[in-house]
């Protein structure tokens, strides 16, 4: 994380280093990145840069922790639409998060972590957004009473169930990325779905597609 330092610079500093963090890492690997362009593109000194950042693995952390604090945004925002359904949510939700790894305006940092994750070198994580972090005590109620579920700790495992849908069906587009293939969403979507039926009625009781 970036220390209290960077967090005390106007907003408009911030956003011009991260500016900068976004056009290095979006360009270049994590080993090619360099923090000397980085801090030209931003028009600050190195010194600076460490008062700031541990190292570059610092700030490309932080890069990741805005872009997924971005889409857990846009699922809160979903939530009265989808009735506060956390089946519904993730229906409407998740398709939109795989178009944005494999398409969306991110997509560069995505398809940087996905080589870094099979060169087995990803930058360590210093902190994960949580599904729940950012629900009020009403949001949780209410999402929990759509489903029946007895406590927060059941919706915790229901919704990082999704994260673990998800995260398997994008390892199916990587795996078509890395062979050289286009990465087709429609397949991946009704993998999405298929596997969120599972989720939602059972392994014995949901028909096959």
């Amino acid at each position: 994380m970036p220390s209290q330092t960077f967090f005390n610079l106007p907003q408009e500093k911030q956003d011009r280093i991260m500016r900068a963090a976004r056009e290095e890492f979006f360009t270049h690997s994590m080993d090619d990145a360099s923090i000397n362009r980085l801090i030209k593109a931003a028009g600050i000194p190195r010194g600076s840069f460490y008062q700031y950042f541990d190292d570059k693995e610092d700030v490309y952390c932080y890069l990741g922790e805005q872009i997924s604090r971005g889409l857990f945004a846009e699922a809160y925002q979903q939530l009265a639409e989808s009735d506060y359904d956390p089946f519904k949510l993730a229906r409407q939700v998740l398709p939109r998060w795989l178009k944005e790894v494999f398409y969306g305006e991110n997509r560069a940092f995505f398809y940087r972590q996905i080589d870094l994750l099979y060169q087995q070198q990803m930058p360590r994580v210093q902190h994960v957004q949580q599904p729940l972090s950012g629900l009020s005590q009403e949001e949780l109620e209410k999402m929990a009473a759509k489903v029946n579920l007895q406590d927060q700790e059941d919706l915790k495992f229901l919704l990082h169930s999704f994260l673990l849908v998800l995260v398997s069906c994008i390892s199916s587009g990587a795996a078509d990325y890395r062979a050289g293939k286009e990465v087709d969403l429609d397949k991946l979507n009704r993998q999405l779905n298929r596997r969120l039926d599972y989720l939602e009625n059972g392994f014995r009781q949901t028909k096959r597609k």
